[in-house]
């Protein structure tokens, strides 16, 4: 199997910025629609809620059901054995994931010394590229 490199990882993640801001202004038109306009207020926590789920509703489902995200998609990675995996293991890799975005990327770079990314050690799967490498 092909070791997916790590600058594959972090663009990636960068791509899947893009349908997470899509998914943000769709949910926050639909607000404003229901609140006959207004705005909802800064620091708003069940708002705030709301979009935090919508963003872990999009990493869980898309690895569950398809073992790729848009962004891993694009830049032909995958999870194997994704068939596998349940809900435990993707909510699990989603927070360890977010703990290695919050030390900046701690959990991906971990992989040079272990050779494991912390979200697939937690989750036990292996992230591969797609792509043959020479």
């Amino acid at each position: 199997m092909n070791k997916s490199p790590l600058w594959k990882h972090i663009a990636a993640l960068l791509y899947d910025v893009f349908p997470i801001l899509g998914l943000f202004l769709t949910t926050s038109l639909l607000i404003m629609l229901i609140r006959n306009g207004q705005e909802v207020p800064a620091g708003t926590s069940w708002f705030q809620l709301l979009l935090f789920f919508e963003v872990f509703l999009y990493f869980t489902y898309s690895w569950k059901s398809g073992g790729q995200t848009l962004g891993m998609r694009a830049w032909k990675l995958a999870i194997v054995d994704y068939k596998k995996l349940t809900w435990l293991q993707v909510a699990s890799r989603f927070f360890v994931g977010l703990a290695s975005v919050t030390l900046l990327g701690m959990g991906l770079w971990i992989r040079y010394i272990k050779g494991q990314t912390w979200m697939d050690s937690t989750s036990q799967t292996q992230t591969i590229s797609l792509v043959k490498t020479a």
